[in-house]
Formats: structure tokens, sequence, C-alpha cells
């Protein structure tokens, strides 16, 4: 719902229920998730994989109501709505289930490369795509640039995560980066990629295309990855936890950055 908030006050639009819509869709499609990657998880996180044993199937009744609400809800304000809260739900359970391809049950996230590219696109059409679509913001030049910094930083984020899951994922034969090339590798792109995305920032701003308020955010965000990244690395804190909570918890930070410089 953070990301959602960001779009709020890049459109100078009042916080309304719209801002739940992107809740209930990621929440069901990672409450599945978590169903269907429980061998993953207990090899790469017992406490995540205890704590969902144990209180999955409830996150799951209630995801799976929150979200049947909601597809009828959107059907009533009609057929557009419907079809767009639709769309990423399908995707994610193309992501989690196995599917028969080539005589061979395979599922999209053990696609090397379109798993993290999969999740980043999906996170930036339900959090700024599909809530700009129920308010009838105008699709302009910074809620697309917006959607691209999203895509970026979750981009990041995901192939992180999968610096996490390295053990449970080459385990079950997931092609992950870090699985393939090895965490040295994968620690220079999450850095190029990183730098990457602050330069990107720069020359936009420099060119005229980022507005301060996307350059602030960008930036802040991309000091975050530096962190976390720079924390992993001095082996301050346990990988699950700087996962589980500070990597994760990006976009709450995010959030309340947008409240403060918004308020103040």
């Amino acid at each position: 719902m953070s990301l959602s908030y960001v779009l709020f006050k890049l459109a100078g639009i009042p916080v309304n229920y719209v801002i739940l819509v992107p809740f209930f869709i990621i929440f069901v499609i990672y409450t599945f998730n978590g169903k269907t990657d429980t061998r993953e998880d207990a090899l790469s996180d017992s406490k995540k994989f205890g704590f969902n044993k144990s209180y999955n199937r409830y996150f799951l009744a209630f995801a799976f109501a929150g979200f049947g609400l909601l597809v009828v809800f959107s059907f009533i304000k009609g057929v557009k709505y419907g079809l767009e809260v639709l769309v990423p739900f399908v995707i994610g359970l193309l992501y989690s289930s196995r599917i028969s391809l080539k005589s061979k049950m395979i599922r999209l996230k053990d696609i090397l490369f379109f798993k993290n590219f999969i999740v980043a696109i999906t996170w930036a059409f339900v959090t700024v795509i599909i809530p700009a679509s129920f308010l009838n913001i105008p699709f302009t030049q910074d809620i697309y640039l917006l959607s691209f910094f999203i895509f970026s930083i979750l981009l990041i984020d995901e192939i992180f995560f999968d610096i996490k899951d390295l053990k449970g994922d080459s385990e079950v034969g997931t092609k992950t980066i870090p699985a393939i090339y090895g965490i040295s590798f994968t620690n220079k792109l999450l850095f190029f990629l990183n730098l990457t995305f602050v330069l990107i920032l720069i020359i936009g701003y420099w060119v005229g295309t980022v507005d301060t308020f996307l350059v602030k955010i960008g930036i802040f965000s991309a000091s975050y990855g530096f962190l976390y990244m720079l924390l992993y690395n001095l082996n301050v804190i346990e990988i699950n936890k700087l996962s589980n909570i500070i990597v994760a918890g990006q976009f709450i930070a995010v959030g309340f950055f947008v409240f403060l410089i918004t308020s103040l």
C-alpha cells in the first residue's frame, strides 16, 4: 500500500479506499506462493517455513475471501477494472504453479531471469497502473516514470532475495542468478543495477525528464539499496533477518519518507 500512497501524493489526490486494491492483489499472490514454496522455505528459511506451516491456511482463507470481494467490486465498477485485477492474479498462479511444457513440469519462476522480471513488472502494474486506472488518473510521463522506478527497485530486491533463497532454490532446481553465476557475480550485478538506476535519475533530472519529487524518492530508494547491500557484505545482520525485515520493509520506508517530505 505504501507504493500506491506514493501514487496518490504524486497525483495530488487524497488517499481513499483504492489504496486497498493493490494490497488484496499482492496479498493473495504472495500467500499462495508461500503455500507452493514450502520445500524451498524449509531449506532456506526455517523460521518462515514454520510460520507458514502454522498460519498459512488462515492467511489463505482471508486472502482469497478479500480478493473474491475485490473481484466482485471491480466487475461491478466495470469489466475493464475486473480484468485488470484478474490479470496479475493469473500471472501469480502461473508463476507459482507447475505447468506442463514439452512433457516436463516447470514453473515460470524456474526460468532464469524471468522470475525476477515478472515479479518486478507485476508489482509496478499492481501498485501504480491499476490504482491509476481505478482513480481515472491520466497516464502522464510521471506515472510511467514511477512505474519504472518501482520496477527497477523491485528487480534489485528480488535478485537479492535469491541470495537468501540460494540453498532451497539450488535443491529444487530453480534457476536463479546466484545459483547459476554465484554470489560474487550477483553482488557485483546488484551494485551495478543500483548505480545505473542512480545515473538514470541524475541524467533524467538534468535533461528535465524527471521532476524533483521523483528524484527524491529514487535517491532515497537507491541509498536504501546500497545500505542493505553494505550490511550484507559486512555480515552485520544474518541474511534471513536482513531480507525479511530490512529489504522487505524498503517500501514502508519509502512511504514514510514520502509522508515526511510532503508534510513538512
